[in-house]
């Protein structure tokens, strides 16, 4: 892995080059950072060149990104899309409370602790919202539901499982957009693949489904 600076549009960049034993080339942003993922042997004449051929998204994709976090004491949360203060009140248990829009945290390792709140936090939000669909819009039974991290994706069905797993980054967002992905895991259990069929089941349960969808892929996880 190495540092590298970069000209795009008048602006020096500075990037990440990660070599691997992959065959195409990579581009994302992580956590504020322009990350390039390129094969062993692709010249760097060739991964700049592409780079400066997108670099209009990508500059658009670093000034529009917002970290969700910044887990310190005086830092901040967003807990569904809403600015919440970090206040550290250190009696060494793992446990969170919310006071207006100030969370406080009463264990030093506050990134494990908020965490572990969120978690259940979410949990709850999405178990109470699964429920729902099913009385009202699915006809299936009740399926395992997991929260966990994951680097690329929002959410995972398992139909033959009967499970569904859900990334903890969704507690960041506005509840619509996790609405959205929890409509989207559920009606794969009617349709694994993204086929037409399965946009038909999305859109007769959220007929503005599209408009989630483009407001979703803006996000980060």
């Amino acid at each position: 892995m190495e540092k590298r600076i970069i000209l795009l549009n008048g602006q020096s960049i500075e990037y990440i080059l990660e070599r691997k034993n992959i065959k195409s080339l990579y581009m994302k942003i992580e956590k504020g950072q322009l990350v390039i993922k390129a094969p062993m042997i692709m010249p760097l004449s060739f991964i700049e060149k592409n780079i400066e051929k997108y670099q209009e998204r990508l500059l658009e994709k670093l000034t529009l990104y917002q970290p969700y976090y910044d887990y310190k004491d005086q830092g901040f949360v967003l807990i569904f899309n809403e600015y919440y203060h970090i206040v550290l009140r250190d009696i060494g248990e793992r446990k969170c409370s919310f006071h207006d829009h100030y969370l406080y945290v009463y264990h030093h390792d506050i990134e494990k602790t908020v965490e572990k709140f969120l978690k259940k936090l979410l949990l709850d939000y999405i178990e109470e919202k699964v429920i729902g669909y099913l009385v009202n819009d699915f006809d299936l039974d009740m399926p395992f539901i997991e929260v966990k991290k994951y680097k690329g994706r929002w959410g995972s069905c398992f139909y033959k499982d009967n499970k569904i797993t859900f990334n903890l980054s969704l507690v960041y967002l506005e509840k619509d957009l996790i609405d959205y992905v929890i409509v989207h895991e559920l009606s794969h259990f009617i349709e694994a693949n993204h086929s037409q069929r399965f946009y038909q089941e999305m859109r007769k349960r959220m007929p503005d489904y599209k408009d989630k969808q483009k407001r979703l892929k803006e996000k980060h996880i």
